[in-house]
């Protein structure tokens, strides 16, 4: 469950700090002092080993706590404003640790629960660890106390851990993704939806109806109910069984109104190849309708090439527009031009850095190995191409046996070395040095000319 009662009076703060820090008494008496004028009733504040919690799920920190009683008398916009996520924040990833990992529903609930959150498109994006790029982290960890819990944003970071509880994973995959997503909303900033009366979601022995009639310890959202109900949103005190772990209408408003599209930057003022070297660092911005530009490559794009442009191609937006979430990717050695969803794109060689977009993308097909001039890539020795051969004239000129002669037919070639059937098929070409001599052979219907020296050869795989 995520509420306990608990019942704390609060008679004073002690402020003497000495050279090694505030004695954790003092630190919890202040975190205290601060909830209490902050608006939380002191039967909804505990401490439990060596942590304040509120509402029995949700850990504050001293900072968070001072954090919370910055905004003057009568302004909850700026008060809610000093507990979300900041806006440098772009990619939250979420690492599990390995005994989290091993609860096979926990670990697939946080899957779950991280979809949720991404299909909204807010300012920021979940992603699961361990990975690179991240501008804050949460750990997923398995929880030592009695409950499940996690703990409200401070210094415009988001709460550094969700703690699960092991027993959680008994239950079906829609109970553990929305208490996983709820103990996310925590750190984010979402307080429970029915602070005020957890009755409404929690059967006894919970506590009564809590008293709080200045409404200053949370902060309404505006467009969202101010009164909670029954199973109305997934930040309810208490879960239960037929919960489906999907936001409701009012959650959806919520999320978008603290966290949505208004404050992304147009794509058409990002520079990416500023972003050279963060390899998987995350740049969300939207693109207007109409427009166009030059692109090269195909999912993996050039990183001078035109955003949006290559947002269509890849066909994670319409012409109408949208908003796009791009990662930064290292320097790639090709880039394949392709036609999709009426873009053209070009095909290029080495180029020092890259990009790709996160969401549902248009599977990449194989471009015709007729359409590559493959004696350009002379001196790339190493690099591969994979292309496809639809048909092949078993009697074009090749040159060569295993290893072939740059200027030979690709398909008639790979057919010869056994990496294609006759009837055509997907083949890598890896790009080789010269070579002083070529043999000739009769191999699967496919007879090659022996040669002298040529500056540069190829191999063929599957």
């Amino acid at each position: 469950m995520f509420k306990q009662a608990a019942v704390l009076a609060v008679t004073g703060v002690a402020m003497l700090v000495g050279c090694g820090g505030m004695d954790p008494q003092m630190e919890h008496e202040e975190i205290i002092s601060n909830l209490i004028e902050a608006g939380y009733p002191a039967k909804d504040i505990q401490v439990v080993n060596e942590a304040v919690f509120v509402s029995g799920d949700t850990q504050v920190t001293l900072q968070a706590s001072r954090e919370m009683i910055q905004a003057p008398s009568g302004s909850a916009e700026q008060y809610r404003s000093t507990n979300v996520v900041g806006p440098e924040v772009t990619k939250i990833c979420i690492n599990p640790s390995a005994a989290y990992n091993s609860y096979s529903h926990l670990s697939q609930g946080l899957d779950m629960a991280i979809e949720n959150y991404n299909e909204l498109g807010l300012r920021f994006t979940f992603v699961r660890g361990p990975t690179t790029g991240c501008s804050a982290t949460i750990v997923a960890a398995i929880s030592v106390e009695a409950n499940n819990w996690s703990g409200f944003p401070s210094y415009g970071l988001p709460f550094g851990s969700i703690n699960m509880l092991p027993a959680l994973d008994t239950y079906n995959l829609d109970i553990n993704e929305h208490i996983i997503t709820h103990e996310l909303g925590h750190t984010i900033g979402l307080r429970h939806t029915d602070y005020y009366n957890a009755s409404i979601s929690c059967l006894r022995p919970y506590p009564d109806p809590e008293s709080d009639p200045y409404n200053v310890g949370a902060i309404h959202i505006p467009g969202t109910p101010t009164t909670a109900v029954f199973d109305g949103s997934v930040m309810n005190s208490c879960p239960h069984l037929d919960n489906t772990g999907e936001f409701t209408s009012t959650d959806i408003t919520a999320l978008r109104v603290l966290y949505g599209q208004s404050a992304v930057q147009s794509c058409s003022n990002v520079d990416v190849t500023a972003y050279r070297g963060q390899t998987g660092a995350q740049v969300r911005c939207t693109c207007s309708s109409g427009g166009g530009g030059s692109v090269w490559g195909t999912n993996l794009y050039t990183d001078d090439s035109n955003i949006c442009t290559a947002a269509v191609h890849a066909g994670v937006i319409s012409t109408s527009g949208g908003m796009v979430v791009l990662e930064i990717q290292p320097a790639q050695s090709t880039f394949i031009g392709t036609t999709r969803n009426g873009v053209t794109t070009s095909s290029y060689g080495a180029w020092p850095g890259s990009f790709r977009f996160i969401g549902a993308q248009v599977p990449q097909p194989p471009p015709l190995c007729s359409s590559f001039n493959i004696m350009s890539y002379r001196g790339q020795n190493g690099t591969q191409i994979r292309c496809n051969c639809p048909t092949v004239s078993l009697g074009a000129s090749v040159w060569g046996t295993d290893l072939y002669t740059d200027d030979s037919d690709v398909c008639a070639a790979s057919v010869h070395a056994g990496a294609i059937a006759s009837s055509g098929g997907q083949v890598t070409v890896t790009i080789q040095p010269a070579q002083g001599g070529y043999a000739s052979t009769t191999r699967n219907g496919v007879t090659s000319y022996s040669y002298g020296y040529w500056p540069g050869s190829i191999s063929l795989s599957p």
